[in-house]
């Protein structure tokens, strides 16, 4: 009997993207690699021996003085950083209390009105609406402009 003995050489991984269909009930992800294309789920080995792998990629820059590169929240250069819109932010939050939205939440007329209400009251509101949050403008360079955009509830 012969002992089988198996080599990096003989192992390879092929890569192709997965085909996608519109059906009524939404968008299903097919195998690639069969004559009969079948749904493939991520993390789930399908019979042919495939699996989908979903991954989030994002490039990070080192900051110094030479390159520019100034954070969004805290104004200062240094460190590891991610592009947000058209500026960088540190990798790791350096003001836990600013957060920067990914987009432009609905403004409420009631979400100002809760905003300003006594802190006793602002809490009861809160807990049934979520909390009461104001928006500030802020410039390219970081700094508040000290416009106030709106208010919206926060979950």
């Amino acid at each position: 009997m012969k002992n089988h003995r198996s080599n990096r050489e003989d192992v390879r991984i092929r890569k192709n993207l997965p085909l996608v269909s519109k059906t009524k009930e939404g968008v299903v992800v097919q195998c690639p690699f069969c004559p009969r294309p079948h749904p493939i789920l991520p993390g789930v080995e399908s019979p042919c021996g495939t699996t989908l792998e979903v991954m989030a990629v994002q490039t990070t820059f080192r900051s110094n003085r030479r390159n520019g590169y100034t954070c969004l929240k805290c104004g200062k250069t240094g460190g590891e950083m991610v592009r947000y819109n058209q500026s960088f932010v540190h990798l790791e939050d350096c003001m836990p209390g600013t957060k920067l939205l990914t987009e432009i939440p609905k403004f409420s007329l009631l979400a100002k009105i809760a905003y300003k209400f006594p802190k006793g009251i602002q809490k009861l509101a809160e807990k049934k609406l979520g909390k009461a949050q104001q928006v500030k403008e802020i410039d390219g360079s970081g700094k508040e402009t000290g416009k106030i955009l709106g208010y919206f509830f926060w979950r």
